[in-house]
């Protein structure tokens, strides 16, 4: 790993940035391309099998209570990539496409030319945080920058004792100089409230403001830019910086997992919104405890799971996808029941005995979380498969009712955008499921969305149509644990009249592209 000054990694953040505000900007709120050309769709309302999607996203979702022994002192991971866990649950996916009649198969990660560390993750081997020496729930990011505090490797186990907790104000130069002035100063860590996917935002109330771009490549990347400026400008005092705390400051219970990779030059530490209220009330008296060891893993395993129906055209494909792996929670609804969902719609066309025109794949791709790992490897080593066309399903079937979501059908191309439009018009979506709001169809050429399994295909494969399917508004429990993994992103808010109507939606989009209505 190269050693990223300061300028650098300042550069490299505001250059981000701004490519999602131009994304934003130049890609435009309305254009949805040409006039709808096909006007005789018949929509069919035919379920998916209901219980049989619940089935797999309740075994999906136990792993993380199945796969570790957390009173031995095991970390349980989840889904995480190249876990234990994430390789139980591509043999629950490997099983089921098996059991149904699939051609079916494992497709390891590998290290390709365009992306040469695909096989590359910091794991975590022991971690914890104590507030006043009483061990919490939590999560701690690595750190993946080489720096003066972790000996300029990867490899370090960060370990600290009776920390002081502060509140400062952005710029580090004035409480530095107060304290060494005092003679107070000594190493601590900075608090901070959590705002990731926080949904109650004032700009979203301004109508021509309140869309699905706006929130996603505006909103939400400012609301992570928060910790990580933080992170840059106090950088140059790491022998007193020792660590940042985010607390859920709009969720009582849980706590969020969002890895700033690349972004933190300390320890991020998320803990719940009760912990951080605990910290903040008594905050001069507080001590803070917490301990991270992390070792670079150079030659991690992970699989995408394929289960294959050849078509009439063999050499022209469609994927039907979801993730199946997740963070250290659940992972109900990122992503157990889409990737359930493109199990249960393989399931459908093997028992209606339906030979598509083009070789469908149902895949999971494993690694979305830890960057698109399974759906870049896959654009990169299949230069030469003709993908007509793409269906990505995310985070899919859950219960929101405050604020309600919307299930946003995302395309990259306009006239297609149109055609599927017109496929779902019938739906009746919004009246059907009392948690959404409705259906909204969004044009976004490029980058569908960040990030998301499609992503990698825009370059390897630029005529490949593409839908995303994701649930979203402002999803109040994204990427959310809590309370020995019973609050958060779990089971108990699989909301099987969602899952009906967009399973739906979603089997007459696939049959409509890949058969003769």
């Amino acid at each position: 790993m190269k050693l990223v000054n300061n300028k650098l990694k300042c550069g490299i953040t505001l250059i981000v940035f701004f490519l999602l505000l131009n994304s934003f900007v130049f890609q435009g709120l309305g254009d949805n391309g040409s006039i709808i050309k096909n006007s005789d769709y018949e929509y069919s309302y035919e379920f998916l099998d209901l219980k049989y999607i619940y089935n797999i996203t309740e075994n999906l979702s136990n792993i993380i209570f199945t796969e570790y022994n957390e009173s031995a002192g095991e970390i349980a991971k989840g889904r995480a990539f190249g876990t234990k866990g994430e390789h139980k649950a591509a043999q629950i996916l490997y099983d089921n496409f098996t059991a149904l009649g699939l051609y079916t198969y494992y497709e390891q990660i590998n290290n390709t030319e365009q992306y040469p560390e695909l096989t590359h993750e910091l794991e975590i081997s022991d971690y914890f945080v104590k507030i006043d020496e009483k061990e919490i729930e939590s999560y701690i990011a690595p750190v993946w920058f080489e720096t003066s505090e972790n000996d300029y490797s990867l490899n370090y186990t960060y370990n600290y004792s009776n920390l002081k907790v502060i509140k400062p104000k952005i710029n580090p130069i004035i409480y530095l100089l107060k304290q060494k002035i005092k003679g107070t100063l000594e190493p601590f860590v900075i608090i901070l409230k959590d705002r990731a996917f926080y949904p109650h935002n004032p700009l979203g109330n301004i109508s021509f403001l309140n869309n699905f771009k706006f929130k996603f490549y505006v909103i939400r990347q400012l609301q992570c830019a928060i910790p990580i400026l933080y992170s840059m400008l106090w950088e140059n005092y790491l022998d007193y910086f020792k660590g940042l705390i985010l607390y859920d400051f709009f969720n009582e219970d849980v706590y969020d997992m969002n890895l700033l990779k690349y972004a933190n030059c300390v320890p991020f530490i998320y803990i719940n919104k009760s912990c951080g209220k605990e910290i903040l009330e008594n905050i001069d008296n507080t001590r803070i405890d917490f301990k991270l060891s992390q070792q670079l893993n150079t030659s991690v395993i992970s699989y995408n799971v394929i289960g294959q129906i050849n078509g009439t055209y063999e050499n022209k494909t469609v994927i039907v996808d979801c993730l199946y792996d997740s963070w250290w929670c659940q992972g109900t609804a990122d992503s157990a029941i889409g990737m359930s969902m493109v199990v249960a719609i393989a399931k459908y066309f093997k028992e209606n005995n339906i030979t598509p025109k083009y070789t469908i794949k149902f895949i999971g791709f494993s690694g979305e979380e830890a960057g698109l790992r399974g759906a870049k490897y896959y654009a990169s080593s299949h230069l030469d498969e003709d993908i007509v066309y793409m269906i990505d399903l995310n985070q899919l079937g859950f219960n929101q009712t405050d604020p309600k979501l919307v299930l946003n059908i995302i395309g990259n191309d306009g006239e297609f955008l149109d055609e599927i439009e017109n496929v779902c018009k019938d739906s009746n979506y919004a009246n059907r499921v009392d948690s959404s709001i409705g259906l909204d169809h969004i044009l976004i050429k490029k980058g569908i969305p960040i990030p998301s399994n499609p992503m990698p295909f825009a370059d390897t494969h630029p005529d490949c149509k593409v839908l995303c399917f994701l649930k979203d508004n402002g999803w109040t429990l994204h990427h959310r644990d809590g309370l020995n993994h019973t609050e958060g992103d779990v089971l108990k808010y699989f909301d099987p009249e969602d899952v009906n109507v967009t399973g739906e939606i979603i089997l007459n989009v696939v049959k409509y592209l890949t058969t003769d209505f």
